[in-house]
């Protein structure tokens, strides 16, 4: 059975994102991936949970993978976050 926490942190942290990146757009920042969309990125993670769900072998270590793995859709966040506090300038184009 796949258990549901993992999708609903990642479905979490990919709507905390989506949400950050709008306040960061209000404030005149501009997304530095022309091609970002948040139901890509939902898509990824989802996928990347459901393949390991399916393909590992039940034990604490696969748990621990896909735990990691939902728990990475908050990176966004965290950088947003940073970026509109000043703390972090962001990536500068090339």
């Amino acid at each position: 059975m796949i258990k549901l926490v993992p999708f609903i942190l990642s479905l979490a942290g990919v709507l905390s994102d989506c949400v950050t990146t709008a306040i960061g757009l209000d404030m005149g920042f501009y997304e530095m991936h022309p091609s970002y969309h948040p139901l890509n990125a939902l898509m990824v993670f989802w996928g990347a949970i459901a393949a390991l769900t399916m393909l590992l072998r039940e034990d604490r270590l696969k748990t621990t993978i896909i735990d990691g793995i939902s728990l990475m859709s908050y990176l966004g966040v965290i950088n947003n976050t940073l970026v509109i506090l000043g703390i972090f300038s962001g990536l500068n184009p090339i």
